[in-house]
């Protein structure tokens, strides 16, 4: 199955049937306006109010209409590839075991990759639902930022942050990133998942990735 998607504001939508959905594997769990949505062909349960977070509030906050969140209660029932370059959202039926792979963490079906900064190994949440990347204060401290952004969290609202410049390897591969540090109450919450940032979409940017969250692998 291949769905087109919408790049808005550095988020991702799928879209099907005429409904916009937001891909993120950065929630533990799928909201819509009905307590079941049928997507890739399956029947799943829904919340429609997770800790106050409606498809309405979300649309408002992203700019863009959508008509649910997809999340990992989902997501890891399916083997995906995410295409930027070509705009598509591909359901698999299997993956070629012989492509180039890296294995991941799981955190509350969220996925977690590595990355190496300054020789320092650094655990990430790999979010689709994050159009900023974001890393641990401490990283950053005596740096000067390079710009400020704007972005919203849904239980705080709007927030502005500084941004930075590294250069972090991934996958064996040097790459240029820029990364936000999240306000004190949000960055506790990396600490759940033994991790110290967040990588948004700006790594599809670079890869086009195929997720399998049964064999806990991403490839290439």
């Amino acid at each position: 199955m291949t769905y087109n998607i919408d790049i808005y504001d550095n988020h991702l939508i799928l879209i099907s049937n005429n409904c916009r959905y937001l891909i993120d594997t950065g929630s533990p769990i799928t909201i819509s306006n009905s307590e079941k949505i049928e997507i890739f062909n399956t029947n799943y349960k829904t919340s429609t109010n997770y800790l106050g977070l409606t498809v309405e509030g979300l649309s408002q906050s992203l700019g863009t209409h959508i008509d649910a969140l997809i999340g990992g209660d989902v997501l890891k029932n399916h083997i995906f590839k995410i295409d930027f370059k070509n705009k598509l959202f591909i359901i698999l039926d299997k993956v070629d075991a012989n492509n180039q792979s890296i294995d991941i963490d799981l955190f509350m079906d969220i996925p977690i990759i590595e990355i190496e900064i300054n020789g320092n190994s650094i655990r990430t949440f790999l979010d689709t639902g994050a159009k900023i990347s974001y890393i641990n204060s401490t990283y950053v401290e005596n740096l000067q930022p390079i710009d400020n952004r704007e972005d919203f969290y849904p239980t705080i609202g709007a927030f502005e942050t500084d941004i930075y410049k590294f250069e972090i390897i991934f996958n064996d591969s040097k790459m240029k990133f820029t990364f936000g540090v999240l306000p004190t109450q949000l960055e506790q919450t990396l600490s759940f998942g033994n991790t110290n940032g967040i990588i948004g979409n700006d790594m599809f940017l670079y890869y086009s990735m195929t997720f399998d969250y049964k064999n806990k692998k991403i490839y290439f």
